[in-house]
């Protein structure tokens, strides 16, 4: 098998009235495990909510 094959899966969630399309990228040749990948967006996506409510990180429920 070639190191460098991608693989692609498409899914579509509706929530709502909204319809979500989403690809799943695997790529074998990643150096970052989907573990690792997964912490960092969740970091991201907590210190961007953080950051935009205001208040200090401290003061807040996680």
């Amino acid at each position: 098998m070639n190191t460098n094959t991608t693989f692609n899966t498409t899914s579509e969630y509706k929530i709502g009235h909204t319809t979500y399309t989403v690809t799943t990228v695997f790529n074998p040749a990643s150096k970052e495990s989907l573990s690792e990948i997964m912490k960092r967006l969740i970091i991201r996506e907590s210190e961007k909510i953080l950051g935009e409510s205001g208040q200090e990180p401290e003061k807040q429920a996680v």
